[in-house]
């Protein structure tokens, strides 16, 4: 079943532009107060070669003379071991990494930890090593102990290393007792995978062929036909209502049951949820909506998610049949849940 979303994951999102810098005072905040947490960023850095010994405390947004690191990390001496930045898909800042790896002692253990989304992992790390080397400074061996970790030597015992949110705040949950902690990391993870959801990564070839642009449009006839069939059975109808199209997708106004409300290919909704293209969303009467639509909520998967606002059905569809079959499948749900809306005055009889 989709996650449903975290109340850091809606203010971030709905408050402000600044995310990374939320994000990375989260995870500040974690490591500040977890012990647990702080051994599993330990465990991470073994992983990719580096032993920085145990880590005492983190603090956030130092100014180092022009350069200000996410977070940093001290050890038990109030040394300064590690650099933590953590990045969505902001650019890399012209100090970055180079200038940031010279703060870092070179005589004992010390690392640059870059934390980003797994689908912008095989793009960053190549920038990263490109601006090392274009700077003369050493490209050492890269360590390969740890698929969750990529990291090289950069001269005397410092190292850079790259990992992902997913990856980091699963160990640090590992790790971390029940209780606030774990319901912390959970808020972040939230925040993350949505960060995840809404970026643009790097395309890649098979992501630009014809097959992708034909699916779509196939979606918009399936829509079309859906609607017209199940207007001549008798469990929708469009009279007065024209299909449109929305900022992430296209669809059609249908009179469902008494209640109007949009049959539509939504990108967000199945970018989020990772469920459907296809949606039902019912955005007014929602209480009433969610007492008539409760029997979805026992299907397996359950056959309608909930926002906190608006009440989300997913369309389902077929796989691996031909068109007429996902074709009737469609029809055959809206038949459905136009029978257990029922009629628009139900309520008051």
């Amino acid at each position: 079943m989709a996650e449903e979303r975290t109340l850091l994951e809606h203010l971030t999102v709905t408050c402000t532009t600044q995310r990374e810098n939320v994000a990375n005072e989260a995870l500040c905040h974690i490591l500040s107060s977890s012990e647990a947490a702080r051994l599993a960023l330990e465990e991470l850095l073994r992983d990719g070669g580096a032993n920085v010994g145990s880590i005492a405390r983190v603090s956030s947004q130092v100014d180092l003379g022009q350069k200000i690191p996410d977070l940093e990390a001290f050890d038990e001496h109030d040394d300064r071991r590690v650099l933590i930045e953590g990045k969505f898909w902001a650019e890399l800042t012209k100090n970055q990494p180079v200038e940031y790896l010279k703060t870092l002692p070179e005589d004992r253990p010390a690392t640059l930890l870059f934390v980003a989304p797994s689908s912008r992992s095989e793009s960053l790390w190549p920038e990263l090593r490109r601006r090392v080397q274009e700077e003369g400074v050493e490209w050492g061996a890269e360590t390969k102990k740890s698929a969750e970790v990529k990291s090289a030597a950069t001269g005397g015992e410092r190292r850079l290393m790259l990992t992902s949110w997913k990856a980091l705040l699963r160990r640090l949950e590992a790790r971390a007792p029940d209780g606030e902690t774990k319901a912390d990391i959970r808020q972040l993870r939230g925040l993350t995978k949505r960060m995840d959801t809404e970026a643009f990564p790097p395309l890649q070839p098979d992501e630009l062929g014809p097959e992708f642009a034909r699916r779509l449009l196939g979606l918009n006839r399936l829509i079309d036909d859906a609607t017209q069939r199940a207007r001549r059975e008798g469990c929708l109808n469009m009279d007065g209502l024209a299909a449109a199209s929305w900022p992430d997708g296209y669809g059609r106004w249908v009179r469902l049951g008494g209640t109007v409300l949009r049959l539509a290919i939504s990108c967000n909704l199945w970018a989020v949820h990772a469920v459907t293209p296809l949606w039902l969303p019912f955005r007014s009467n929602v209480d009433e909506m969610r007492r008539r639509l409760a029997p979805l909520r026992q299907e397996d998967p359950p056959g309608i998610l909930d926002d906190g606002n608006d009440v989300l059905v997913p369309i389902r569809l077929k796989e691996g049949v031909e068109y007429d079959a996902v074709l009737d499948a469609v029809v055959a749900r809206l038949k459905y849940i136009a029978d257990l809306i029922g009629p628009a005055d139900q309520s008051d009889a």
